[in-house]
């Protein structure tokens, strides 16, 4: 498992999920749909979904034109007011991507359909990620005030 950190907008990540046995890829929070694609091409792989943690625009403001740039994604979140959403997941909904385990984690503290994605490789000893989207503001690390840690704190546990 891969995960390369794509600064966006003035003070956000995206983040790319990748599974190196199959070269399927995963986009969390897409909200620079370019970006996203250059990091796809940079890296040789196939882009099959986008995990949507909460619908605010500064993480899913991209979905819709992602899925127009990129027919045939599968694009998850838990709330309807996800962008471009073809599948609502709820807590311990479980997916796939390449060889991947995700994880789905209900988190309704930042918004009411706020998911966390738990991301595994089966049977190998690579440490897990998390992605949370900033589901809390009175952790530290967990939304990015100035003078607070960066893009590290929400990707490996």
């Amino acid at each position: 498992m891969k995960v390369e950190i794509l600064p966006a907008l003035t003070d956000n990540y995206m983040y790319l999920l990748i599974d190196q046995d199959t070269r399927e890829a995963a986009i969390v929070d897409p909200v620079q749909p370019q970006k996203v694609l250059d990091a796809v091409k940079k890296h040789g792989v196939k882009l099959t979904t986008v995990l949507t943690t909460h619908h605010h625009w500064d993480h899913a403001g991209g979905n819709e034109k992602l899925v127009k740039m990129e027919p045939g994604l599968h694009v998850y979140g838990g709330d309807s007011r996800v962008g471009a959403l073809t599948q609502r997941v709820s807590h311990l909904t479980a997916l796939k991507v390449g060889s991947l385990s995700v994880k789905c984690l209900s988190t309704p503290c930042h918004t009411s359909g706020h998911i966390c994605y738990y991301v595994t490789k089966p049977n190998s000893p690579e440490a897990p990620a998390v992605f949370t989207g900033h589901p809390r503001g009175d952790v530290q690390g967990t939304d990015r005030d100035p003078g607070q840690p960066g893009p590290q704190n929400g990707t490996e546990l």
